[in-house]
């Protein structure tokens, strides 16, 4: 008995530490940051709308903690106590110039969706990108609202659980080498209603980000589907952005698909994820469907 109570002491330790609940917070005002990556062995899940998760998730000895905003932490698992901070990431606004002369604005409307691959099944944990290159006549227009249209699901009544919230997030990136670099703007978690044709606008206008003439990319993430401050895991897809195969004349664009907790550098045109399976001969373009409302 006296070399019993010992192990079962150490191993009731080990147990409360591993399952220790462990909460992510701003470093400024103490609150708690909902849907942050946690990151390890090329696999990850995120905090909840909380902002809390428990320690035994992870197996590895170290893991990384991000959300666009805020410096990346590294940490080593067994040192985590009960509360992780996150310092805000100052990035550099584009230059605000003042001028009496009247603004101009236009509005790049939503593009017709054919009715073939006319939306992209998004998965939890993904991200569907899309570049945007602006001609000359719209360079270093600022961005005021960004336009996504969802199309409606049409599966069968008894997957419509009205309970269930799919969170998005709206992302922009700078662009090096043809990929998203650079975090410049991240919105917060949105609630998509999956089960009817959804139309989402992001009024970006207080953030003065301008069209580049070396380009922005536009980034879609879907965090996932929760019910009840839950993660909900039926594996049904319920969040499809309409895609389009009409080119624009104000900008030019490709998209493309990442996944959250693997290589960050790693982007797969939705094109050639189209044309798996298809004849060779088969020619498909399709681009992400926004709308914009840009102003100079």
């Amino acid at each position: 008995m006296k070399n019993i109570l010992p192990v079962l002491f150490i191993t009731l330790c080990c147990y409360k530490s591993l399952s220790q609940k462990i909460v992510v917070v701003d470093s400024l005002t103490k609150n708690p940051l909902p849907f942050v990556a946690i990151k390890f062995n090329e696999s990850g899940f995120y905090t909840s709308q909380k902002g809390d998760f428990n320690l035994n998730q992870i197996n590895a000895d170290f893991f990384e903690v991000s959300l666009l905003g805020y410096k990346k932490a590294k940490l080593k698992t067994v040192n985590v106590k009960d509360t992780i901070f996150l310092t805000n990431e100052i990035n550099q606004l584009d230059e605000v110039i003042l001028s009496t002369k009247k603004a101009v604005t236009k509005e790049l409307k939503l593009s017709k969706s054919p009715k073939k691959f006319g939306s992209w099944v998004l998965q939890p944990k993904s991200e569907i990108l899309t570049s945007i290159y602006p001609t000359e006549e719209i360079k270093n227009f600022r961005i005021d609202k960004i336009n996504i249209e969802f199309a409606k699901i049409r599966e069968k009544i008894e997957l419509k659980n009205s309970n269930v919230k799919a969170y998005v997030r709206l992302h922009l990136y700078e662009i090096e080498n043809n990929k998203p670099s650079n975090s410049i703007y991240s919105s917060k978690p949105i609630d998509v209603n999956s089960f009817k044709k959804d139309n989402i606008t992001f009024d970006i206008s207080k953030n003065h980000i301008t069209l580049r003439k070396d380009g922005i990319f536009i980034g879609l993430e879907l965090i996932g589907y929760y019910t009840d401050e839950k993660i909900y895991n039926d594996s049904n897809p319920i969040v499809r952005p309409l895609l389009t195969d009409k080119g624009n004349n104000s900008y030019e664009s490709k998209t493309f698909i990442r996944y959250i907790f693997k290589n960050q550098n790693h982007i797969i045109s939705i094109n050639d994820l189209i044309k798996r399976g298809m004849p060779k001969d088969k020619e498909i373009t399709r681009y992400l469907n926004i709308g914009l409302e840009i102003s100079n």
